[in-house]
């Protein structure tokens, strides 16, 4: 399987869709024609398709359209149309009228029915969404549909995200090989449930209808559910699914198990690529939980440690500080036996049966905590269940990005 490294210099085309891109100045008017802001994913034909999103109580409009025209029928989805720069969330009635004609120029501009398009919008919440200036550009996005338009699409899908963020894999199944590329964006308001992120998928796989949606919820809990950046979930939190089909012409898999491990893989390789972008991020942490009760209990501990400021913060100053990792664990809301807990930082031994490893030396952690990139191990001693989460240190330069983020 294949990711965006130095060996695969441009993202896989997928049989069956086509992608284009448009500037449209939504951000602001001095914007347009310098950046492309407005992104268009258009199926040959009726897709299957599954969402994910935010649990975030305070939905935009265009994930409480989606959750509602996904609920009635997910078997004929034919385009995404996505804008970057304006969230438009937080704007009373006229929120869900914006995101109506969001959907009406993606429907115009793609040749199909509005009730075949999904939509997303990501950016500053609470301005007015400048639809006209959408609707004004959107042919651009039509004039430049490509099969190989999916990394001109992750750059239009950025707003404060340093780069762009694709995946792409081909998966072999009963001598058939299928083709999966997704692209996502985010860097900072990054937490589960979902972790602001968009991420969009297709495939020509031929995935059945009822598989697609339980599959991507798993899916999203191994990969966007695991990382964090800052603890806050986004308004408009999106991951859709696209499959066309295409890659076999008779009925779907019996079998989705390796797809889905194609996919599981996929997803994280963009979740990762999110946290090593957040905003001000210089540290890429993965925190490994064992030995805890449950799968549920050891992300609950996960994310506990992950989400911690003063963990991030001595991330961040390279600071050995092992006793704010087993607060924050002991903040989890898990039962646990403080007792039982083994903690390593890489290969050097910290804690273990209830006090400070004898042979550790603050020296050997603080040089584990100086790397750009190393692991937190923690071994709950209390099952056999495990779960991954990735983070970043919280920098003063977050606190600038997000002090400026409308100025």
């Amino acid at each position: 399987m294949a990711v965006n490294t130095p060996e695969l210099e441009k993202p896989l085309p997928v049989p069956g869709f086509r992608v284009g891109t448009a500037s449209c100045g939504v951000k602001s008017p001095v914007l347009k024609g310098k950046r492309q802001d407005l992104t268009l994913i258009v199926g040959e034909v009726p897709c299957h398709a599954a969402g994910v999103f935010t649990k975030n109580r305070f939905r935009a409009a265009c994930v409480r359209q989606a959750e509602a025209m996904l609920a009635t029928d997910a078997e004929h989805v034919r385009a995404i149309i996505a804008n970057a720069g304006n969230a438009n969330a937080g704007l009373g009635e006229m929120e869900s009228v914006w995101a109506g004609q969001l959907i009406e120029a993606g429907a115009a501009a793609a040749a199909v029915s509005t009730t075949a398009v999904l939509s997303a919008s990501t950016g500053v919440i609470g301005t007015p969404f400048p639809i006209e200036r959408i609707q004004a550009s959107v042919h651009e996005a039509a004039d430049s549909l490509d099969a190989n338009g999916w990394e001109a699409a992750a750059n239009a899908i950025r707003t404060t995200d340093t780069f762009a963020k694709w995946s792409s894999a081909e998966v072999s199944i009963d001598g058939q090989t299928y083709t999966l590329t997704g692209i996502a964006k985010g860097s900072g308001m990054i937490h589960p449930n979902m972790a602001t992120m968009l991420g969009f998928v297709a495939t020509d796989a031929p995935i059945a209808a009822n598989d697609l949606q339980p599959m991507l919820r798993r899916v999203a809990d191994r990969s966007f559910n695991c990382i964090s950046v800052d603890g806050d979930t986004s308004t408009n939190d999106t991951l859709y699914l696209l499959a066309s089909g295409l890659g076999l012409g008779h009925a779907p898999l019996s079998d989705t198990s390796l797809f889905e491990q194609a996919l599981t893989e996929l997803c994280i390789e963009l979740a990762q690529l999110i946290v090593r972008d957040g905003e001000g991020v210089t540290k890429f942490v993965t925190i490994e939980v064992t030995g805890a009760a449950s799968e549920a209990d050891a992300r609950t501990i996960g994310r506990a440690v992950a989400v911690s400021p003063l963990v991030k913060t001595a991330f961040a100053g390279s600071d050995a500080n092992w006793g704010r990792i087993l607060s924050a664990v002991g903040n989890s809301g898990v039962a646990i036996d403080t007792n039982a807990i083994t903690l390593l930082a890489d290969d050097v031994l910290m804690f273990r049966d209830g006090n400070l490893h004898p042979d550790y030396r603050d020296a050997d952690g603080m040089a584990v905590f100086a790397r750009p990139e190393f692991s937190i191990t923690l071994d709950i001693g209390m099952g056999d269940a495990s779960a991954t989460v990735w983070t970043g240190d919280l920098t003063h330069e977050y606190i600038t990005i997000n002090a400026e983020y409308r100025t």
